[in-house]
């Protein structure tokens, strides 16, 4: 029984440190800047201008892979993967020097696409008394404004974060990726000409 207690105290004196410590983990001062809409859509278009031109051809060779997984990489960084797995069919029957089949039954919508404009950037910032937890992200917003009831309210958010050199590298993503299934094709909306 004296175990019992001694094991309630202890995680009440955890629980009341850990309640604690997020009181401290607040900003004493957050900001949003606007950031330039035409470089977020430089942006963004530089990212979905890959994923646009491989998603409209039908294969790739193992060799092409290997290439389009180091430039994804650097283009979108630890998301590289997840978006090619979007991309490709994995079939796991076929033999590992054989090409890769695009996936043809998905839509990643675009900047490119009819409808889908660029409508927010903004820089967030907040400040906290230990400067080692400030923050600083990017958010680009994109949206679907056409006539289709399938993608009313589609929205993706691209996060952004600065790395050493200032330089903005995605940090995530938030929103729908992509539609999948037998009605759905990179040729589901019409492209912008």
């Amino acid at each position: 029984m004296r175990r019992f207690y001694l094991v309630l105290l202890i995680m009440v004196i955890l629980f009341l440190s850990a309640c604690q410590s997020s009181e401290k983990l607040k900003p004493i001062k957050e900001e949003t800047i606007d950031f330039d809409i035409n470089t977020a859509i430089e942006m963004v278009e530089k990212k979905e201008k890959m994923i646009i031109d491989l998603a409209l051809r039908e294969k790739v060779s193992k060799l092409e892979y290997k290439e389009l997984e180091k430039s994804f990489t650097e283009e979108f960084g630890n998301y590289a993967k997840e978006i090619l797995s979007i991309l490709f069919i994995n079939n796991l029957d076929s033999e590992p020097e054989s090409d890769r089949y695009v996936q043809r039954n998905t839509l990643f919508p675009t900047v490119f696409h009819k409808g889908i404009t660029i409508t927010n950037a903004v820089i967030y910032k907040s400040y906290y008394e230990n400067e080692f937890f400030n923050q600083t992200r990017l958010s680009i917003k994109e949206e679907y404004f056409g006539e289709d009831e399938k993608l009313k309210d589609w929205n993706r958010e691209y996060i952004f974060s600065p790395n050493e050199d200032g330089e903005w590298k995605l940090n995530g993503f938030s929103g729908k990726m992509n539609f999948l299934g037998e009605e759905y094709n990179m040729n589901y909306l019409d492209l912008k000409r």
